[in-house]
């Protein structure tokens, strides 16, 4: 593909998208809600294996059609499967073309109980030997990018800061000055310390943070990006950039118990997809031109909470999943085909 058949040169923004290079094939024993509905509606590839190679295709694919040109692939430390699946397939794809990875570290694997920093400099090393002077590695301003997984909860165990420079000192060794982009934000904005020692800080986990159940309604979105708002303030001020995000949707059912689910429509008789579609007619506005224009998408591929927007089979909306609704909460689910796809491309492109 040339750069001008490329279709996510069309969009004005850097859309990125949480991926999740872990699935074997098995999809961990299923545990996701999807695979519960009458009748099930599992990906549109099936229950992969994220390293073959036609699936490394087809999602590149399907990125570029959605204006996707940044894959924020989660990341458990040196050797581990996503590691692997990275360095050895994702990488070194023959129709990997222009799209940009970069790291999404996650603390709760590689800092036990948010305290223990003893893996964070070799971490760090590893990625600076391996991923940051690839062609592909996502870079601001010359800078290789590092986004980092609830970087809330390490400032409030008072760890963040020490982290942060194990962190800039490995890198710094290693001839790399990092860009780190923080998962701070989450809930009603605060002022802290903690945003200064950032480049950069976002909101992952969209659905915790809007609060809301059920259908959220208009309502509920607009209090969310009001919020987003004031921490975009806040953050500038101390100097960080701000990225914000959006989700379609949540439903962890299939993997745990004790969160509600929040619907994909707005109300009970709007369109499937209008949440996905007015969270990002607003994200779209708090981009930054410092990060050139980049807004996340929590994800490409987290079957387990329903956060995906990767196809899956196409079927006509259900409730029932054999259990009175144990996992869809009554909620219908539609097997929505590449629906997310093109409301992304749609709010993206110029």
């Amino acid at each position: 593909m040339t750069d001008s058949e490329d279709p996510a040169l069309d969009s004005a923004y850097t859309v990125g998208v949480y991926y999740y290079p872990w699935y074997a094939g098995d999809f961990h024993g299923g545990r996701y809600m999807r695979e519960h509905l009458q009748p099930p509606q599992p990906p549109s590839l099936g229950e992969y294996d994220d390293r073959a190679p036609e699936v490394i295709a087809q999602h590149l694919q399907w990125s570029r059609a959605a204006n996707v040109s940044l894959w924020v692939a989660s990341w458990w430390g040196p050797g581990r499967r996503e590691d692997t699946t990275l360095l050895q397939r994702i990488l070194p794809h023959e129709e990997l073309g222009d799209m940009q990875v970069a790291l999404f570290y996650e603390t709760s694997g590689r800092i036990p109980e948010f305290e223990d920093m003893s893996n964070v400099s070799a971490d760090i090393a590893h990625m600076a030997a391996n991923y940051f002077d690839h062609a592909n590695y996502l870079r601001i301003d010359g800078r290789p990018v590092l986004f980092v997984y609830l970087t809330r909860v390490l400032s409030r165990n008072g760890v963040l800061d020490e982290v942060v420079v194990r962190m800039r000192d490995a890198a710094t060794d290693a001839g790399h000055d990092i860009y780190i982009v923080g998962d701070q934000v989450f809930g009603q904005p605060t002022n802290s310390s903690a945003l200064g020692l950032l480049d950069g800080v976002t909101n992952y986990d969209v659905y915790g943070s809007m609060g809301a159940q059920g259908y959220a309604g208009q309502q509920k979105v607009d209090a969310y990006y009001a919020a987003q708002s004031k921490w975009q303030k806040l953050a500038n001020a101390a100097g960080a950039a701000f990225v914000p995000a959006a989700t379609p949707g949540f439903n962890d059912k299939g993997v745990r118990d004790g969160h509600p689910a929040v619907s994909r429509k707005l109300t009970k008789t709007s369109e499937p997809g209008s949440l996905f579609r007015a969270m990002l007619q607003q994200a779209a506005s708090y981009t930054e031109p410092a990060t050139g224009h980049m807004l996340l998408v929590t994800s490409w591929n987290e079957w387990h909470e329903d956060t995906q927007i990767e196809p899956v089979v196409e079927a006509v909306p259900t409730s029932l999943d054999g259990r009175d609704g144990a996992y869809s909460e009554g909620l219908e689910y539609e097997g929505y085909g590449e629906r997310y796809l093109d409301i992304l491309r749609e709010e993206t492109t110029r």
